[in-house]
């Protein structure tokens, strides 16, 4: 009698622990399309946004964007957003693909991709977030005047390089307009950062059912805070 009991016991404990792991799932599953989601929408933000501000000139808002979504989601989706936004929206703009196409793309792309490592190491604030627009824009900045240099009319090879000091100068003040705004644009989407993370404080990183025997087991993760 003592046996039969604990088998329906043990029975009853596996269904309830099978139901809190399809539970699992089932939120696990919300949760990613919710994130692919939202990573589209930045996605598209940024392509429209740059599209839209074509012939106001340097002000591209795709760096803030990549690292709106390194800062979320990790490095891979920083690097991503940042990458595709400048390729894509190349379709779109004067000028359309070129040589220069790689070197934007890495430009956006290499601190969007920072931006997910960083953020892994602590809590960024509104203020990090914009130092964060503000060097990954410098860093856009110097990969294409050096890039440009090096691709200049006329100009081959090593002879470039005796172009940069031309082409630094030339383009400081598009430059420091680029930064600027990528800071503004960076303050105007850090809500979207804070409200993110309340929203999703708590994630499940993974699930693990062990069957052995009659013995059966749920297991339950909490992430780390971004």
């Amino acid at each position: 009698m003592k046996e039969k009991t604990q088998t329906v016991q043990l029975q009853k404990r596996q269904e309830v622990l099978e139901k809190i792991a399809k539970l699992v799932k089932q939120g696990k599953a919300k949760k990613e399309t919710k994130e692919l989601l939202f990573f589209l929408a930045l996605l598209s933000a940024a392509i429209l946004g740059r599209v839209a501000l074509q012939y106001v000139p340097s002000v591209e808002p795709i760096i803030p964007f990549a690292i709106l979504a390194g800062l979320l989601f990790g490095m891979k989706e920083g690097f991503m957003l940042g990458g595709s936004a400048y390729i894509i929206s190349n379709f779109f703009i004067w000028g359309l693909q070129g040589p220069w196409t790689i070197f934007q793309a890495l430009g956006a792309a290499v601190p969007g991709a920072f931006a997910g490592f960083y953020g892994k190491t602590r809590k960024i604030g509104a203020k990090e977030f914009i130092l964060l627009a503000v060097a990954g824009t410098l860093f856009f900045e110097t990969l294409m005047n050096v890039s440009g240099a090096f691709m200049g009319i006329g100009l081959i090879g090593a002879l470039g390089i005796f172009t940069l000091p031309l082409y630094f100068a030339a383009s400081l003040p598009f430059s420091l307009v680029h930064t600027v705004t990528n800071a503004g644009f960076a303050r105007l989407l850090v809500p979207l950062l804070s409200k993110w993370r309340r929203n999703d404080e708590f994630k499940i990183v993974s699930v693990s059912k062990l069957d052995s025997g009659k013995h059966s087991s749920v297991r339950l993760y909490k992430s780390e805070s971004n």
